[in-house]
């Protein structure tokens, strides 16, 4: 899930991908080593000043990776794997059935389709905008309006996205698809629905939007993928309303197994995000919270200021990304290893 909204006065910061990329080894075979992990003063004085709060051990396989459900639970929301309606919340729209249909291309290997994400395509709005007018009339023939939610995505309202049970586009991202629609078949719907992405698919291939892209040699914009999808009960805080905020920015280098990338992301957010959120915990003395999320679980922690320090920790901040991917921990763990039971 992208989220690009500050949220205002956030105390609650979630950073999805906060493991190194290919965070779980099993999912993906021939995945790289675990890249040179970047120096994050903040990070590390943050935890070294706050208290374990709450955890989720989870599975690499899951529908709904641990950010959003991270965030879900931060919003009060009760968790079910691949049925949050995200695009609903982030529209406002209460009782309704709605989804994302995020424009993507799947690329073709001898066993396979991999997905790659519309923010990995350079879709310019104009496309965006062409390819869901061209799409609008036939989502409508099956009673599902279309809005131009945003240009990497498009807001999708009907009946048939009730219950609807899917992958996250951060699950497929750069990934094989196959493996994720074990639990479509399952909901009423899917045979419309999956009629429908058949259907765009077709209408995307010769579309004049696609000629433009081969032209300027971007990858061409054929299919679509179902996200978000449910109907909100309008319980639990707005987007404008929660003081929790989802940061992904080392979401597009951790997806795409650019360690350098991510190493280099992590490093601005510590300077330019944690840094500055650190000191203004120590000058309004609010509480704050902050959750590290991997391909399998999250860790949050929170922080007190003024509070007495935490007692001194028992393994090095270093074993997390060893326990947020899944891997054992080195089998000489460093003297001070303060994330022993994670």
């Amino acid at each position: 899930m992208r989220n690009n909204r500050a949220m205002p006065e956030a105390r609650h910061l979630i950073i999805a991908y906060a493991a190194p990329p290919a965070a779980d080894a099993a999912a993906e075979p021939g995945t790289p080593p675990l890249p040179p992990l970047p120096r994050l003063p903040a990070l590390q004085r943050w935890l070294a000043r706050a208290t374990p709060h709450a955890q989720h051990d989870g599975s690499p396989w899951s529908l709904t990776p641990p950010h959003e459900h991270a965030l879900a639970r931060a919003l009060g929301w009760t968790v079910a794997d691949g049925q949050l309606p995200w695009a609903a919340w982030h529209a406002g729209v209460v009782g309704v059935g709605c989804a994302w249909l995020w424009p993507c291309a799947w690329q073709a290997g001898i066993d396979q389709i991999t997905i790659v994400p519309p923010h990995a395509l350079d879709l310019r709005a104009e496309e965006s905008a062409a390819l869901r007018d061209a799409f609008a009339p036939y989502a409508a023939s099956d009673g599902i309006e279309l809005h131009g939610d945003d240009p990497l995505r498009w807001l999708a309202r009907g009946a048939l996205f009730d219950g609807w049970t899917g992958a996250s586009l951060d699950r497929v991202a750069h990934r094989r698809a196959d493996g994720w629609w074990r639990d479509a078949g399952r909901h009423p719907a899917a045979r419309t629905l999956l009629r429908l992405l058949n259907e765009a698919q077709m209408l995307f291939h010769d579309h004049p939007v696609n000629a433009a892209r081969a032209a300027r040699g971007a990858l061409p914009v054929n299919g679509l993928w179902i996200a978000g999808a449910g109907r909100w009960d309008g319980h639990g805080p707005t987007p404008a309303q929660a003081g929790v905020r989802l940061v992904d920015d080392l979401s597009a280098p951790a997806t795409q197994g650019d360690g350098a990338g991510w190493a280099a992301a992590w490093a601005r957010l510590d300077e330019t995000l944690l840094a500055p959120w650190l000191a203004a915990a120590d000058a309004d003395g609010q509480p704050r919270w902050l959750t590290l999320c991997g391909e399998r679980g999250w860790r949050s922690w929170r922080l007190d200021p003024g509070a007495d320090p935490p007692p001194p920790p028992r393994r090095h901040w270093r074993d997390l990304w060893h326990r947020l991917r899944g891997q054992p921990r080195p089998a000489t763990p460093p003297a001070v290893d303060w994330w022993s039971g994670l």
